[in-house]
């Protein structure tokens, strides 16, 4: 944003009445506010659109901030996310030794990252236009509150708690098509619990007596890590999935992957006994306690949440009363399921996928005080570069609490040795299990050019929120639908699930008609059959097209800072702005040479070991990492 637009908006409301607004507004209710002495503010996206559907003229918030004030939101976003670690908090939070604060850190970042950026935009707008009269509700009301007494309360709307975990994605897939449908938790929980009913009717898991490694895999995408599932068979194990947050299958093919592994399903039905409930009832009473006795510590937490001099907990209060008091039966609940399986059930091993999920942590925690091995196996691509280390650490991408972090390749363990400050003797190298079978597949005919989005907007991160960089990212997605439409080339979109609920779809009937638009299902059946990949933002589709030796384009999404990953600095694929992009993939589809296929298999190459084989190496790797532990105790 240059200076000149930063000042006009800042400096130049020209009406006495200021209404500020934000997506759970009653837009039909404020009828009445729209008019010519009246200036209207939106605080995201989905009110913009709205207002813009509309046709109501209106002020973006995203104005009145720059870049360098949001890399100062989301460092103090980061900061407050970190309040658990305070010994005037955290001696309050333990349970068992598991701190439930730190089980929120994901939820609790999301919040904080919306309060701070809405905070320092109201402030600018009201320091420029403090004669002015407000007129807002629900947090932006509490938030104009500390800067002026000309404010209306407009009692438009019902506020209540939202989380970036509150709407889950279940994909099914009727014939050949696949279809993303979105539950709220409410019915999700009831779909969850018939399924364990089910579970728990027709499948009994047993603890057996045998020789054989026994692993649990926990939270685990049966469709993802399918090759991890069925190779198990080929080893002397027993598996185990225990899963709360998704189903242990939704579709023929995973039920199937889950029969032919031999797969142990443990329901929360076969742990809710009498010992269950007097250990859940006690640790309730137990925290109880504790807890009533953290929020009489409301000058320390004032203190802490100080932003700018404001102290701000009383905006931030009712968040972490939500995920720490009002959830807290949940949690214990959660926490003594996760213990009684540990009574019941002799593990080698427990796996988790990373070491900020609220079950990743309980299951790592508990594996600890029985003595199980927990190993974090790498689930994902990520963004490695140093810029990036603060979202990592928060996405717990990380060794934390583990025994052993693993991951793909030389990258990876390079990045997290030098940067993630983990040391070398908890890394594992094995490779992607999850890419075992695409190292084998067969190749078809190249029929199209593939665009994929990205996992942006990153709702934890400042600039995911910012209206005028989402808009910039959709807009990006539509030119290069022009572009490859002038080429006259075949067009196939495949939009991330979350991304898609944002994308007006009509919009690519517009540009052409023929342009196929899918929102749910694999990308790799996609990726077979396509020319070359173009990628709006990082995209682990990216890793997946250099594997099938498919020419990738890299089109930056939105910028959080991070600046160049290692796909892009060591010549993994080619990075282009929109300005460039024709005249390059002119060039690509016309030269076959012009591509160099052989920086992007070099690449590959570091990326990922064990090609095609990393299933059989992990097995491998647990074998011997139990005779070793054996040894070392019988040594003892």
């Amino acid at each position: 944003m240059t200076l000149s637009k930063y000042s006009y908006f800042t400096q130049n409301i020209k009406t006495n009445k200021i209404l500020l607004i934000d997506s759970i507004i009653n837009f039909e209710k404020l009828k009445n506010f729209f008019d010519k002495d009246t200036s209207v503010i939106t605080f995201d996206y989905e009110s913009h659109i709205n207002l813009e559907q509309k046709q109501i003229s209106h002020i973006i918030s995203d104005d009145f901030i720059t870049d360098s004030d949001s890399s100062e939101l989301q460092n103090f976003a980061h900061k407050f996310s970190n309040w658990y670690l305070e010994k005037n908090f955290s001696k309050f939070l333990e349970y068992n030794g598991l701190n439930l604060g730190r089980l929120y850190k994901g939820e609790f970042l999301y919040v904080l990252v919306k309060i701070l950026k809405k905070f320092k935009e109201i402030e600018i707008i009201f320091k420029h236009n403090q004669s002015k009269q407000f007129f807002a509700e629900n947090e932006l009301f509490n938030i104009i509150k500390f800067f002026s007494n000309h404010i209306i309360n407009i009692h438009n709307s019902v506020e209540k708690f939202t989380s970036v975990n509150d709407e889950l994605r279940l994909s099914f897939k009727i014939s050949k098509y696949e279809k993303n449908i979105f539950l709220d938790k409410k019915n999700y929980l009831k779909i969850k619990n018939l399924l364990d009913f089910f579970i728990s009717t027709f499948f009994k898991t047993k603890n057996s007596n045998d020789s054989k490694m026994k692993i649990l895999f926990s939270e685990y995408d049966t469709e993802r890590f399918k090759d991890l599932f069925l190779t198990s068979r080929k080893f002397q194990t027993n598996i185990f999935s225990y899963s709360r947050k998704r189903p242990f299958f939704w579709n023929f093919s995973t039920f199937k992957t889950i029969i032919k592994s031999k797969c142990n399903m443990i329901s929360s039905r076969f742990l809710d006994d009498e010992i269950f409930k007097k250990n859940k009832n006690e640790g309730i009473s137990q925290m109880q306690s504790k807890i009533h006795n953290l929020w009489k510590e409301d000058s320390l937490l004032a203190s802490f949440f100080t932003f700018n001099e404001y102290r701000i907990f009383s905006l931030i209060k009712p968040t972490l009363i939500e995920l720490i008091d009002n959830r807290l039966s949940f949690t214990i609940h959660e926490i003594e399921l996760v213990n009684r399986m540990f009574e019941k059930y002799d593990f080698d091993f427990s796996i988790i996928i990373n070491e900020i999920g609220f079950y990743q942590q309980i299951i790592s925690h508990i594996s600890k005080i029985f003595d199980v091995n927990c190993l974090h196996m790498q689930e994902g691509f990520h963004w490695d570069t140093f810029e990036a280390i603060k979202n990592l650490e928060s996405q717990g991408v990380f060794h934390y609490n583990s025994d052993k972090l693993i991951v793909w390749g030389k990258i990876d363990n390079n990045f997290s040795i030098n940067y993630g400050n983990v040391p070398s003797n908890k890394i594992k190298i094995i490779g992607a299990p999850r890419y075992d079978r695409l190292f084998n597949s067969k190749k078809t005919n190249e029929d199209y050019i593939l665009l994929a989005s990205s996992g942006d907007p990153q709702p934890e991160e400042i600039n995911g929120l910012r209206v005028n960089k989402i808009q910039e990212y959709l807009d990006d997605i539509l030119q290069i639908s022009n572009i490859v439409t002038q080429l006259n080339e075949n067009l196939i979109i495949k939009l991330h699930p979350s991304f898609s609920q944002l994308m007006n779809l009509t919009e690519f009937e517009k540009i052409n008609s023929k342009i196929s638009v899918i929102t749910s299902g694999e990308i790799i059946p996609l990726l077979n059959s396509a020319k070359l990949l173009i990628s709006v933002g990082l995209s682990s589709a990216m890793i997946e097209a250099l594997i099938l030796n498919k020419p990738v384009i890299f089109i930056p999404g939105i910028d959080y800072g991070w600046k160049n990953p290692s796909i892009i600095s060591e010549c993994g694929c080619l990075s282009l702005n929109i300005s460039e992009l024709k005249e390059n993939l002119e060039k690509i589809l016309l030269d076959k040479n012009f591509y160099s296929k052989q920086d992007s298999q070099k690449y590959i190459s570091n990326l990922l070991s064990f090609q095609g084989n990393a299933s059989e190496e992990f097995y491998n790797f647990l074998k011997n990492y139990k005779k070793e532990n054996n040894n070392l105790v019988t040594d003892k």
